[in-house]
């Protein structure tokens, strides 16, 4: 079976598009890991990461940081909406042809509801390879950019 690819870019304030080290990624669907509440205002899309040779049982890996308004005590936390966009982007090929944009903050596409949490005041993504949990107990600082 062909491989799916989630996209990921931010804008990166200097208007140079993915011009940049973590201004965008591109994670494989079958690395993807999983999505869960990190804060009240951002949700963390976790992939095993292809640069690191680790296993499932907790090696290092790569982190989207989604930052978003605090729904929490009216509709409920963000995560759902974006852990709903991620099952259907993963589960979006052969109609998407491999490719799916999931936050391409650079040319306003979103997919699915997360265009509906892209106009938050406080929307944006960090791409951080090797996340910051795992590098932290090697003393790194886990490499994210704020895009």
């Amino acid at each position: 079976m062909k491989e799916k690819y989630l996209y990921f870019a931010g804008i990166d304030g200097g208007g140079g598009g993915a011009d940049a080290s973590a201004d965008a990624g591109c994670f494989p669907v079958s690395r993807f890991a999983g999505v869960s509440p990190i804060t009240v205002t951002t949700t963390g899309i976790y992939f095993r990461s292809a640069m690191d040779n680790v296993d499932d049982s907790g090696g290092a890996g790569d982190l989207i940081t989604v930052t978003h308004a605090d729904t929490s005590a009216s509709t409920g936390h963000r995560c759902k909406i974006i852990a709903k966009a991620i099952a259907n982007a993963c589960n979006a090929s052969p109609h998407a042809g491999g490719f799916v944009e999931v936050v391409d903050a650079d040319n306003n596409l979103y997919f699915g509801e997360i265009i509906s949490i892209a106009s938050d005041a406080s929307f944006g993504i960090t791409i951080t390879k090797g996340h910051p949990s795992a590098n932290a107990a090697a003393g790194g600082s886990g490499g994210g950019k704020s895009l």
